[in-house]
């Protein structure tokens, strides 16, 4: 069920229902888009004002990928519980086992190729039978542009039924709606820098703090220089957008 808060929607999966819904996509030949909803996704729909987001973002779905997110929703009354936060460190490894059980083929698109060919390895020799494959994630982006029609040609030619994009806010985002009409997987998710926590070249936070809403902390600390204006300046906005919220909540009530 998809819940209003922050002037867009989220999703209320949990790791069950996230993946049931991936496996019934395929199965029934169904395509869908879902993508990572946190304060920083939101923050960027927003602010960078993107008809090309907006588009996106009108019929995908929305995994919540924050736990501000989930208090939030809880704030307004929603039934949303720390089950309903689904990073991709939690996520990687149970999608990846439930598509090898059920037979179905992966593309991972983004990273540098040093990271994605090391984390595909590492996903292969956990999960025997995985069927995968791969490219890095840079290349000419631009829509009519050669080597992104190579790009597109290499992964239908695979026939993945899950495509996994991760190629950073919003680019991976601009790109699936360039692209999306064009791709032959009936699943598509966005993941930012999952590959990379895979393969070790990012490190991954305790998942203590993910579970406390400490994670953007670690991530501070780590790379500050990257994530200084995501977790610093960023949230000011984002707080004015709740207060929007729990006003008009108040007002109904």
């Amino acid at each position: 069920m998809a819940y209003k808060l922050l002037g867009t929607e989220v999703d209320d999966f949990n790791l069950n229902s996230l993946l049931d819904f991936v496996v019934k996509s395929v199965r029934t030949e169904e395509r869908n888009i879902i993508i990572s909803q946190n304060l920083h996704g939101i923050y960027t729909y927003h602010k960078k004002n993107s008809a090309e987001l907006k588009s996106l973002y009108a019929i995908a779905k929305k995994r919540i990928d924050g736990m501000p997110i989930v208090w939030l929703g809880k704030a307004l009354g929603y039934p949303l519980e720390k089950e309903n936060r689904l990073t991709w460190v939690d996520l990687m490894d149970p999608l990846m086992k439930r598509v090898r059980d059920e037979g179905l083929k992966v593309y991972y698109l983004g990273a540098d190729e040093a990271s994605v060919s090391k984390g595909v390895h590492v996903l292969k020799e956990k999960f025997q039978g995985l069927q995968i494959n791969y490219r890095n994630g840079f290349f000419d982006q631009k829509k009519d542009a050669a080597e992104n029609k190579e790009v597109i040609a290499q992964i239908n030619a695979y026939k993945p039924d899950l495509l996994i994009v991760g190629m950073g806010m919003p680019r991976q985002e601009h790109w699936i709606v360039d692209n999306k009409d064009s791709l032959n997987a009936y699943v598509i998710m966005t993941c930012g820098a999952a590959i990379e926590y895979v393969a070790g070249t990012v490190s991954t936070p305790p998942r203590w703090m993910g579970r406390t809403g400490l994670e953007w902390l670690y991530r501070l600390q780590e790379n500050p220089n990257r994530f200084w204006f995501r977790y610093l300046i960023e949230p000011w906005y984002i707080f004015r957008l709740a207060a929007d919220d729990l006003r008009k909540a108040r007002a109904r009530a």
